[in-house]
């Protein structure tokens, strides 16, 4: 069973799914920490592998750091194959909501 929810603060409605789901300014905020892209020119649609930033190493922090502020475990080899910010918080909340990730 789905149940709206509203935000005090926007007044926005979210279903259960929804409001377990990252913000887009938190997860960008972590991806913009550990690459050091400015927030600004990051969003939903940005792709890892076009940030000047990007390497293995960096995929890996991110992973870690996205553990941590979220709380969720991600399975390596999906996460690896993730390619946007957008597709990473899709992810995170399959991983909230008890979804497979």
């Amino acid at each position: 069973m789905t149940h709206a929810m509203t935000d005090p603060t926007t007044g926005a409605t979210a279903t259960d799914d929804t409001a377990t789901a990252p913000r887009t300014d938190e997860l960008l905020g972590v991806v913009s920490a550990v690459t050091d892209a400015p927030a600004g020119t990051l969003s939903g649609s940005s792709r890892f592998d076009e940030l000047d930033n990007w390497s293995s190493l960096a995929a890996l922090r991110l992973l870690t750091a996205v553990e941590d502020a979220f709380g969720v475990r991600l399975n390596l080899r999906a996460y690896l194959a993730t390619e946007t910010v957008d597709g990473l918080a899709r992810m995170i909340a399959a991983s909230l909501t008890g979804g497979r990730s």
